[in-house]
Protein backbone atom coordinates (compact mmCIF):
# COMPACT_ATOMS: atom_id res chain seq x y z
CA UNK A 1 0.00 0.00 0.00
CA UNK A 2 2.88 2.37 0.93
CA UNK A 3 4.65 1.67 -2.39
CA UNK A 4 1.43 2.26 -4.35
CA UNK A 5 0.94 5.64 -2.66
CA UNK A 6 4.54 6.65 -3.52
CA UNK A 7 3.98 5.84 -7.20
CA UNK A 8 0.76 7.90 -7.24
CA UNK A 9 2.57 10.90 -5.73
CA UNK A 10 5.39 10.67 -8.29
CA UNK A 11 2.91 10.44 -11.17
CA UNK A 12 1.02 13.44 -9.81
CA UNK A 13 4.21 15.51 -9.65
CA UNK A 14 5.20 14.53 -13.19
CA UNK A 15 1.75 15.39 -14.53
CA UNK A 16 2.03 18.88 -13.01
CA UNK A 17 5.26 19.75 -14.89
CA UNK A 18 5.35 21.09 -18.42
CA UNK A 19 6.76 18.58 -20.89
CA UNK A 20 9.06 20.44 -23.30
CA UNK A 21 10.45 18.73 -26.36
CA UNK A 22 12.96 21.03 -28.11
CA UNK A 23 12.70 19.06 -31.34
CA UNK A 24 8.99 19.78 -31.56
CA UNK A 25 8.42 23.52 -31.13
CA UNK A 26 4.85 24.49 -30.50
CA UNK A 27 2.98 27.68 -31.20
CA UNK A 28 0.85 29.56 -28.73
CA UNK A 29 -1.84 31.24 -30.80
CA UNK A 30 -1.40 32.07 -34.47
CA UNK A 31 1.89 31.39 -36.32
CA UNK A 32 4.31 34.31 -36.33
CA UNK A 33 3.96 36.66 -39.30
CA UNK A 34 6.63 39.33 -39.41
CA UNK A 35 5.32 42.83 -40.12
CA UNK A 36 6.74 44.77 -43.02
CA UNK A 37 9.27 47.36 -41.89
CA UNK A 38 8.06 50.45 -43.70
CA UNK A 39 9.30 54.00 -43.58
CA UNK A 40 7.38 57.15 -44.32
CA UNK A 41 8.65 60.71 -44.25
CA UNK A 42 6.32 63.61 -44.94
CA UNK A 43 7.75 67.12 -44.83
CA UNK A 44 5.81 70.37 -45.31
CA UNK A 45 8.07 73.03 -46.85
CA UNK A 46 6.88 76.64 -46.73
CA UNK A 47 8.22 79.16 -49.23
CA UNK A 48 7.03 82.75 -48.75
CA UNK A 49 5.58 84.19 -51.93
CA UNK A 50 7.74 87.26 -51.25
CA UNK A 51 10.83 85.16 -51.99
CA UNK A 52 9.37 83.89 -55.26
CA UNK A 53 8.36 87.47 -56.01
CA UNK A 54 11.98 88.62 -55.66
CA UNK A 55 13.13 85.85 -57.98
CA UNK A 56 10.52 86.80 -60.57
CA UNK A 57 11.61 90.46 -60.46
CA UNK A 58 15.23 89.39 -60.84
CA UNK A 59 14.29 87.24 -63.82
CA UNK A 60 12.20 89.88 -65.64
CA UNK A 61 14.19 92.11 -67.96
CA UNK A 62 13.59 95.85 -68.26
CA UNK A 63 12.45 95.36 -71.85
CA UNK A 64 9.63 92.86 -71.70
CA UNK A 65 9.10 92.68 -75.47
CA UNK A 66 9.13 94.78 -78.63
CA UNK A 67 7.85 94.22 -82.15
CA UNK A 68 7.47 96.11 -85.39
CA UNK A 69 4.92 95.96 -88.16
CA UNK A 70 2.47 93.76 -86.28
CA UNK A 71 -0.32 92.90 -88.67
CA UNK A 72 -3.66 93.60 -87.00
CA UNK A 73 -5.68 92.81 -90.14
CA UNK A 74 -7.69 95.11 -92.41
CA UNK A 75 -4.65 97.22 -93.24
CA UNK A 76 -3.90 98.03 -89.59
CA UNK A 77 -0.41 97.50 -88.15
CA UNK A 78 1.36 98.41 -84.94
CA UNK A 79 4.81 99.07 -83.58
CA UNK A 80 5.01 98.22 -79.87
CA UNK A 81 7.61 98.54 -77.11
CA UNK A 82 6.71 97.20 -73.68
CA UNK A 83 8.98 97.90 -70.71
CA UNK A 84 8.81 97.02 -67.05
CA UNK A 85 8.34 100.16 -64.95
CA UNK A 86 8.12 98.91 -61.37
CA UNK A 87 8.24 95.99 -58.96
CA UNK A 88 5.97 93.09 -59.83
CA UNK A 89 3.78 92.05 -56.90
CA UNK A 90 2.76 88.47 -56.18
CA UNK A 91 -0.36 87.57 -54.22
CA UNK A 92 -2.41 84.51 -53.39
CA UNK A 93 -5.71 84.33 -55.26
CA UNK A 94 -7.19 81.11 -53.83
CA UNK A 95 -7.71 77.77 -55.60
CA UNK A 96 -3.91 77.36 -55.58
CA UNK A 97 -3.57 80.34 -57.92
CA UNK A 98 -1.31 83.32 -57.56
CA UNK A 99 -1.64 86.68 -59.21
CA UNK A 100 1.23 88.77 -60.54
CA UNK A 101 0.62 92.51 -60.90
CA UNK A 102 3.22 93.69 -63.44
CA UNK A 103 3.67 97.48 -63.87
CA UNK A 104 4.69 98.26 -67.45
CA UNK A 105 4.68 100.93 -70.09
CA UNK A 106 3.33 100.24 -73.56
CA UNK A 107 4.36 102.74 -76.25
CA UNK A 108 4.13 102.67 -80.03
CA UNK A 109 2.07 103.58 -83.06
CA UNK A 110 -1.12 102.32 -84.59
CA UNK A 111 -0.79 102.54 -88.39
CA UNK A 112 -3.27 102.33 -91.20
CA UNK A 113 -2.07 101.75 -94.77
CA UNK A 114 -4.64 101.03 -97.47
CA UNK A 115 -5.43 102.01 -101.05
CA UNK A 116 -8.95 103.46 -101.22
CA UNK A 117 -10.50 104.69 -104.51
CA UNK A 118 -7.07 104.66 -106.09
CA UNK A 119 -5.58 106.73 -103.33
CA UNK A 120 -2.95 105.52 -100.79
CA UNK A 121 -4.20 106.33 -97.34
CA UNK A 122 -1.56 106.41 -94.60
CA UNK A 123 -2.09 107.51 -91.03
CA UNK A 124 -0.74 106.74 -87.58
CA UNK A 125 -1.77 107.36 -83.99
CA UNK A 126 0.88 107.20 -81.28
CA UNK A 127 0.05 105.68 -77.91
CA UNK A 128 1.86 105.67 -74.59
CA UNK A 129 0.10 103.85 -71.79
CA UNK A 130 1.07 102.81 -68.28
CA UNK A 131 -0.56 99.48 -67.50
CA UNK A 132 -0.62 97.05 -64.59
CA UNK A 133 -1.85 93.78 -66.07
CA UNK A 134 -2.91 91.11 -63.58
CA UNK A 135 -1.46 87.76 -64.59
CA UNK A 136 -2.62 84.60 -62.80
CA UNK A 137 -0.90 81.20 -62.83
CA UNK A 138 -0.49 77.99 -60.85
CA UNK A 139 3.02 77.06 -59.60
CA UNK A 140 3.58 73.39 -60.32
CA UNK A 141 6.32 70.80 -59.91
CA UNK A 142 6.06 68.31 -62.76
CA UNK A 143 6.54 64.54 -62.57
CA UNK A 144 10.13 65.02 -63.80
CA UNK A 145 10.79 67.69 -61.10
CA UNK A 146 10.67 70.73 -63.36
CA UNK A 147 9.20 73.83 -61.68
CA UNK A 148 6.87 75.77 -63.93
CA UNK A 149 4.06 78.31 -63.98
CA UNK A 150 1.00 76.66 -65.44
CA UNK A 151 -2.36 77.98 -66.63
CA UNK A 152 -0.93 81.45 -67.20
CA UNK A 153 -3.81 83.84 -67.84
CA UNK A 154 -4.01 87.62 -68.19
CA UNK A 155 -7.00 88.60 -66.08
CA UNK A 156 -6.96 92.27 -67.08
CA UNK A 157 -4.84 95.35 -67.83
CA UNK A 158 -6.36 97.97 -65.57
CA UNK A 159 -7.93 99.67 -68.60
CA UNK A 160 -9.40 98.89 -71.99
CA UNK A 161 -7.01 97.83 -74.75
CA UNK A 162 -9.33 99.04 -77.49
CA UNK A 163 -8.39 102.04 -79.65
CA UNK A 164 -10.32 104.02 -82.31
CA UNK A 165 -8.63 104.83 -85.58
CA UNK A 166 -10.53 106.38 -88.49
CA UNK A 167 -13.77 105.16 -87.04
CA UNK A 168 -12.44 101.61 -86.67
CA UNK A 169 -12.13 99.97 -83.24
CA UNK A 170 -8.78 98.21 -82.80
CA UNK A 171 -8.34 95.75 -79.91
CA UNK A 172 -4.70 95.22 -78.90
CA UNK A 173 -5.55 92.61 -76.28
CA UNK A 174 -4.87 89.51 -78.49
CA UNK A 175 -1.44 90.86 -79.55
CA UNK A 176 -0.41 91.94 -76.03
CA UNK A 177 -1.70 88.70 -74.54
CA UNK A 178 0.26 86.60 -77.04
CA UNK A 179 3.51 88.47 -76.40
CA UNK A 180 3.11 88.53 -72.62
CA UNK A 181 2.48 84.80 -72.63
CA UNK A 182 5.62 84.21 -74.69
CA UNK A 183 7.65 86.59 -72.54
CA UNK A 184 6.57 84.89 -69.31
CA UNK A 185 7.40 81.46 -70.72
CA UNK A 186 10.89 82.65 -71.73
CA UNK A 187 11.87 84.93 -68.87
CA UNK A 188 10.24 83.07 -65.99
CA UNK A 189 11.83 79.68 -66.52
CA UNK A 190 12.64 79.30 -62.82
CA UNK A 191 14.44 76.02 -63.42
CA UNK A 192 17.40 78.09 -64.61
CA UNK A 193 17.88 79.27 -61.03
CA UNK A 194 19.58 76.92 -58.53
CA UNK A 195 17.29 78.19 -55.76
CA UNK A 196 14.39 76.41 -57.47
CA UNK A 197 16.31 73.23 -58.21
CA UNK A 198 13.91 70.90 -56.42
CA UNK A 199 15.34 67.91 -58.24
CA UNK A 200 18.70 68.40 -56.52
CA UNK A 201 16.89 68.75 -53.21
CA UNK A 202 14.99 65.52 -53.82
CA UNK A 203 18.19 63.73 -54.89
CA UNK A 204 19.94 64.72 -51.65
CA UNK A 205 17.00 63.53 -49.56
CA UNK A 206 16.73 60.32 -51.63
CA UNK A 207 20.44 59.50 -51.23
CA UNK A 208 20.46 60.36 -47.52
CA UNK A 209 17.42 58.14 -47.02
CA UNK A 210 19.27 55.24 -48.69
CA UNK A 211 22.57 55.43 -46.79
CA UNK A 212 23.22 52.50 -44.38
CA UNK A 213 23.29 53.36 -40.66
CA UNK A 214 25.83 51.48 -38.53
CA UNK A 215 24.83 50.28 -35.04
CA UNK A 216 26.98 48.36 -32.56
CA UNK A 217 26.21 46.23 -29.50
CA UNK A 218 28.75 44.12 -27.58
CA UNK A 219 31.09 43.97 -30.58
CA UNK A 220 28.30 43.01 -32.99
CA UNK A 221 27.76 45.46 -35.88
CA UNK A 222 24.39 45.83 -37.54
CA UNK A 223 23.59 47.93 -40.59
CA UNK A 224 20.18 49.50 -41.12
CA UNK A 225 19.33 50.66 -44.63
CA UNK A 226 16.29 51.78 -46.56
CA UNK A 227 15.17 51.09 -50.07
CA UNK A 228 13.02 54.08 -51.05
CA UNK A 229 10.26 53.36 -53.52
CA UNK A 230 8.08 56.46 -53.86
CA UNK A 231 8.48 60.21 -54.01
CA UNK A 232 5.38 62.36 -53.72
CA UNK A 233 4.64 66.07 -53.74
CA UNK A 234 1.62 68.34 -53.66
CA UNK A 235 1.63 72.14 -53.92
CA UNK A 236 -0.67 74.50 -52.05
CA UNK A 237 -0.99 78.29 -52.03
CA UNK A 238 -1.99 79.36 -48.53
CA UNK A 239 -3.99 82.40 -47.42
CA UNK A 240 -0.96 83.70 -45.51
CA UNK A 241 0.92 84.21 -48.79
CA UNK A 242 3.04 81.08 -48.91
CA UNK A 243 3.73 78.32 -51.38
CA UNK A 244 3.57 75.11 -49.38
CA UNK A 245 5.11 71.90 -50.70
CA UNK A 246 4.22 68.58 -49.09
CA UNK A 247 7.15 66.29 -49.88
CA UNK A 248 6.76 62.58 -49.11
CA UNK A 249 9.22 59.66 -49.29
CA UNK A 250 8.19 56.04 -48.77
CA UNK A 251 10.25 52.88 -48.64
CA UNK A 252 11.12 49.67 -46.82
CA UNK A 253 13.77 49.23 -44.12
CA UNK A 254 16.15 46.27 -43.84
CA UNK A 255 18.96 45.22 -41.51
CA UNK A 256 22.13 43.23 -42.02
CA UNK A 257 24.57 41.98 -39.38
CA UNK A 258 28.33 41.78 -39.89
CA UNK A 259 29.26 43.22 -43.27
CA UNK A 260 28.17 46.55 -44.68
CA UNK A 261 25.61 46.01 -47.46
CA UNK A 262 26.67 46.87 -51.00
CA UNK A 263 23.76 48.86 -52.30
CA UNK A 264 23.00 50.04 -55.79
CA UNK A 265 21.21 53.36 -55.52
CA UNK A 266 18.00 53.59 -57.42
CA UNK A 267 17.49 56.51 -59.79
CA UNK A 268 15.19 59.29 -58.71
CA UNK A 269 11.65 58.24 -59.69
CA UNK A 270 8.97 60.36 -61.22
CA UNK A 271 6.77 62.22 -58.80
CA UNK A 272 3.39 61.07 -57.54
CA UNK A 273 0.69 63.23 -55.93
CA UNK A 274 0.94 63.46 -52.16
CA UNK A 275 -2.36 63.20 -50.32
CA UNK A 276 -0.84 63.74 -46.86
CA UNK A 277 -0.29 67.15 -45.29
CA UNK A 278 1.18 65.86 -42.03
CA UNK A 279 4.59 66.70 -40.67
CA UNK A 280 5.62 63.16 -39.90
CA UNK A 281 8.65 60.91 -39.60
CA UNK A 282 7.60 57.28 -39.08
CA UNK A 283 10.31 54.67 -39.62
CA UNK A 284 10.18 51.01 -38.56
CA UNK A 285 13.66 49.58 -37.95
CA UNK A 286 14.07 45.77 -37.87
CA UNK A 287 16.97 44.54 -35.76
CA UNK A 288 17.98 40.88 -35.91
CA UNK A 289 19.75 39.18 -33.00
CA UNK A 290 20.97 35.68 -33.78
CA UNK A 291 20.59 32.89 -31.26
CA UNK A 292 24.37 32.53 -31.44
CA UNK A 293 24.84 36.10 -30.20
CA UNK A 294 22.28 35.50 -27.47
CA UNK A 295 24.10 32.30 -26.46
CA UNK A 296 27.44 34.07 -26.31
CA UNK A 297 26.04 36.78 -24.05
CA UNK A 298 24.30 34.29 -21.74
CA UNK A 299 27.41 32.11 -21.50
CA UNK A 300 29.59 35.09 -20.59
CA UNK A 301 27.17 36.46 -18.00
CA UNK A 302 25.28 33.43 -16.75
CA UNK A 303 27.26 30.21 -17.12
CA UNK A 304 28.95 28.83 -13.99
CA UNK A 305 26.89 30.97 -11.64
CA UNK A 306 25.21 29.37 -8.68
CA UNK A 307 21.71 30.06 -7.40
CA UNK A 308 20.70 29.24 -3.85
CA UNK A 309 17.41 27.42 -3.79
CA UNK A 310 17.31 26.79 -0.07
CA UNK A 311 19.78 26.74 2.83
CA UNK A 312 21.09 23.34 1.77
CA UNK A 313 21.12 23.52 -2.02
CA UNK A 314 22.99 25.50 -4.70
CA UNK A 315 22.03 25.24 -8.38
CA UNK A 316 24.79 25.64 -10.97
CA UNK A 317 24.08 25.90 -14.73
CA UNK A 318 26.32 25.37 -17.78
CA UNK A 319 26.24 24.66 -21.54
CA UNK A 320 23.58 27.29 -22.22
CA UNK A 321 22.02 27.48 -25.68
CA UNK A 322 18.92 29.03 -27.18
CA UNK A 323 16.58 28.34 -30.08
CA UNK A 324 13.15 29.21 -31.33
CA UNK A 325 10.21 27.38 -29.88
CA UNK A 326 7.18 28.36 -31.90
CA UNK A 327 6.51 31.99 -31.10
CA UNK A 328 8.76 31.83 -28.00
CA UNK A 329 12.38 31.15 -27.08
CA UNK A 330 13.70 27.95 -25.56
CA UNK A 331 16.76 28.06 -23.28
CA UNK A 332 18.57 24.77 -22.74
CA UNK A 333 21.12 24.36 -19.97
CA UNK A 334 22.79 21.62 -18.00
CA UNK A 335 22.31 21.91 -14.26
CA UNK A 336 23.96 20.54 -11.16
CA UNK A 337 22.24 20.67 -7.78
CA UNK A 338 24.88 20.77 -5.06
CA UNK A 339 23.29 19.58 -1.80
CA UNK A 340 24.81 19.66 1.66
CA UNK A 341 25.60 16.18 2.92
CA UNK A 342 23.73 14.64 0.00
CA UNK A 343 24.57 13.40 -3.45
CA UNK A 344 24.66 15.93 -6.31
CA UNK A 345 21.89 15.79 -8.86
CA UNK A 346 22.73 16.43 -12.52
CA UNK A 347 20.47 16.82 -15.49
CA UNK A 348 19.15 19.14 -18.22
CA UNK A 349 16.76 22.02 -17.83
CA UNK A 350 14.53 23.55 -20.51
CA UNK A 351 12.95 26.96 -20.06
CA UNK A 352 10.52 28.43 -22.56
CA UNK A 353 9.57 32.08 -22.36
CA UNK A 354 8.01 34.93 -24.26
CA UNK A 355 10.55 37.66 -25.11
CA UNK A 356 9.42 41.10 -23.97
CA UNK A 357 11.10 44.48 -23.68
CA UNK A 358 11.84 45.88 -20.23
CA UNK A 359 11.80 49.68 -20.51
CA UNK A 360 13.60 50.20 -17.19
CA UNK A 361 16.64 48.07 -18.06
CA UNK A 362 16.33 48.41 -21.86
CA UNK A 363 16.76 44.66 -22.14
CA UNK A 364 14.91 41.70 -23.60
CA UNK A 365 13.62 39.52 -20.78
CA UNK A 366 11.50 36.40 -20.72
CA UNK A 367 7.96 36.24 -19.37
CA UNK A 368 5.40 33.45 -19.02
CA UNK A 369 8.21 30.99 -18.35
CA UNK A 370 7.56 27.26 -18.46
CA UNK A 371 10.23 24.75 -17.45
CA UNK A 372 11.03 21.10 -17.65
CA UNK A 373 13.95 19.01 -16.40
CA UNK A 374 15.51 15.79 -17.58
CA UNK A 375 17.53 13.76 -15.05
CA UNK A 376 18.33 10.17 -14.24
CA UNK A 377 17.27 10.85 -10.65
CA UNK A 378 13.59 10.13 -11.05
CA UNK A 379 12.66 11.68 -7.70
CA UNK A 380 14.56 14.91 -8.36
CA UNK A 381 11.63 16.43 -10.19
CA UNK A 382 9.51 16.27 -7.08
CA UNK A 383 12.19 17.76 -4.83
CA UNK A 384 11.41 20.92 -2.91
CA UNK A 385 14.33 22.88 -4.41
CA UNK A 386 12.87 22.49 -7.88
CA UNK A 387 9.49 23.83 -6.87
CA UNK A 388 10.79 27.08 -5.39
CA UNK A 389 9.64 30.12 -7.34
CA UNK A 390 12.87 31.92 -6.44
CA UNK A 391 14.83 29.59 -8.77
CA UNK A 392 12.85 30.78 -11.74
CA UNK A 393 12.96 34.37 -10.54
CA UNK A 394 16.77 34.28 -10.27
CA UNK A 395 17.14 32.67 -13.68
CA UNK A 396 14.64 35.10 -15.16
CA UNK A 397 16.60 38.03 -13.72
CA UNK A 398 19.87 36.81 -15.22
CA UNK A 399 18.59 35.41 -18.52
CA UNK A 400 18.09 38.68 -20.39
CA UNK A 401 19.74 40.47 -23.29
CA UNK A 402 20.37 44.23 -23.01
CA UNK A 403 19.87 46.27 -26.17
CA UNK A 404 20.55 49.69 -24.67
CA UNK A 405 23.67 50.16 -26.81
CA UNK A 406 21.68 49.47 -29.98
CA UNK A 407 19.02 51.93 -28.88
CA UNK A 408 21.52 54.65 -27.99
CA UNK A 409 23.35 54.16 -31.30
CA UNK A 410 20.05 54.27 -33.18
CA UNK A 411 19.02 57.48 -31.39
CA UNK A 412 22.37 59.11 -32.12
CA UNK A 413 22.34 58.09 -35.79
CA UNK A 414 18.75 59.23 -36.24
CA UNK A 415 19.67 62.66 -34.89
CA UNK A 416 22.65 62.83 -37.25
CA UNK A 417 20.68 61.57 -40.24
CA UNK A 418 17.91 64.02 -39.37
CA UNK A 419 20.23 67.00 -40.01
CA UNK A 420 20.42 67.87 -43.69
CA UNK A 421 21.80 71.12 -45.10
CA UNK A 422 21.16 72.03 -48.72
CA UNK A 423 21.49 75.21 -50.77
CA UNK A 424 17.72 75.48 -50.64
CA UNK A 425 16.95 74.80 -46.96
CA UNK A 426 18.14 73.35 -43.66
CA UNK A 427 16.30 70.29 -42.30
CA UNK A 428 16.40 69.17 -38.66
CA UNK A 429 14.58 66.36 -36.87
CA UNK A 430 12.62 67.51 -33.80
CA UNK A 431 11.00 65.55 -30.97
CA UNK A 432 12.49 62.20 -32.10
CA UNK A 433 11.13 59.14 -30.30
CA UNK A 434 12.45 55.59 -30.47
CA UNK A 435 10.35 52.77 -29.04
CA UNK A 436 10.33 48.98 -29.23
CA UNK A 437 7.25 48.19 -31.30
CA UNK A 438 7.42 44.40 -31.07
CA UNK A 439 9.63 41.33 -30.64
CA UNK A 440 9.23 38.24 -32.80
CA UNK A 441 10.94 34.84 -32.80
CA UNK A 442 11.91 33.20 -36.08
CA UNK A 443 13.83 30.00 -36.65
CA UNK A 444 17.01 31.95 -37.44
CA UNK A 445 16.93 34.87 -35.03
CA UNK A 446 15.02 37.24 -32.79
CA UNK A 447 13.54 40.22 -34.61
CA UNK A 448 13.19 43.46 -32.69
CA UNK A 449 11.14 46.15 -34.39
CA UNK A 450 12.04 49.69 -33.34
CA UNK A 451 9.74 52.53 -34.30
CA UNK A 452 11.17 56.00 -34.76
CA UNK A 453 8.77 58.93 -34.90
CA UNK A 454 9.15 62.68 -34.96
CA UNK A 455 8.68 65.82 -36.99
CA UNK A 456 10.92 67.76 -39.34
CA UNK A 457 11.70 71.43 -38.99
CA UNK A 458 12.51 73.13 -42.30
CA UNK A 459 14.18 76.52 -42.61
CA UNK A 460 14.15 77.77 -46.19
CA UNK A 461 17.15 79.91 -47.05
CA UNK A 462 16.62 83.44 -48.29
CA UNK A 463 16.74 83.51 -52.08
Amino acid sequence: MKNTLRVIVILFVFSGCKSINPSKPKYVGEPVILPKATSEINIPIEIPLSQIERSINDALQASLFADRGLDLGGGFMADIDVNKTGIAKLQSKGSNKVSLALPMNMAGNLKFEKRIFGQNLNTAIPFNENLIPEISFVPKIGSDWDFSLQNINIEGYGRSMKYNLLGFEIDLDPIIRKHLQKMLDNQLDLNKFGRFDFKSLASEAWDSFSNPIELQQDGVTAYIYSQPSKLKVTEEITSDQKLKLYLGIEGEVFSQVGTKPLLTKKPLPNLLPNESKENKIDIMIPLAISYGDLDQYLIENFEGQRFRTDKNTLLEVSNISSQSYGDRILLHMDFKAIRRNRKEIKGEMYLVGKPTFDIGTEAIRFDEIEFDIQTKNILARSATWMKQAQVLNQIKKKANYPIGEYLNEARRELRLQGQLRTEFADFSLINPQLDVEGIYCTEEDIRIYLRSTGEMNVKVRAF
